[in-house]
């Protein structure tokens, strides 16, 4: 099990998932649809894109492909958005110039107990997802494993969750 305090000062556990979970993706018509995995409470406001450079980037090592906040939606509030969707964010921060690589990193900005803070980041693998036959509601993880959006969740072990008391 490991645990780590969050900036909110509560203490979230992982006990069964990777260190962060893995994020589900998805190719509907021809949209990259990504599924953060989330506790109740919790509420994705933004999210960024970003790949490895070679030298500075951004700084550090990084360079941000797209950034969008507001979530113009329930469903991107609970944690499910488009990259690069004008339907998914009201604010385009940075918008997506050109085709997403097969590989870069999701990093989600989360509203906890009323505070914004940087939610985990997340690598997503195009090609693992173009490989996969999808039903509705199913998505590819980094590992290339076909989850629900409710699995996805199941990840996280969150304060009060049923799941993660059991296992305890």
């Amino acid at each position: 099990m490991v645990c780590a305090l969050a900036v909110s000062g509560l203490t979230a556990c992982t006990l069964r998932a990777p260190d962060p979970p893995d994020f589900g993706v998805r190719i509907d018509g021809g949209e990259v649809v990504v599924a953060y995995p989330i506790c109740p409470g919790e509420s994705v406001s933004g999210a960024l894109v970003s790949v490895n450079v070679d030298g500075d980037g951004r700084g550090d090592g990084f360079e941000t492909l797209w950034s969008a906040s507001g979530p113009a939606s329930p469903e991107v509030r609970g944690g499910v958005f488009g990259v690069g969707s004008e339907r998914s964010f009201r604010y385009e921060e940075r918008a997506l110039v050109r085709p997403l690589p097969d590989s870069f990193f999701v990093e989600t900005t989360i509203v906890r107990d009323g505070r914004s803070e940087e939610g985990d980041d997340g690598a997503i693998d195009l090609a693992k997802v173009r490989g996969k036959r999808l039903v509705d509601g199913q998505y590819v993880t980094w590992e290339g494993k076909v989850l629900t959006r409710d699995q996805i969740n199941a990840q996280r072990a969150c304060d009060g969750d049923s799941r993660a008391q059991a296992e305890r």
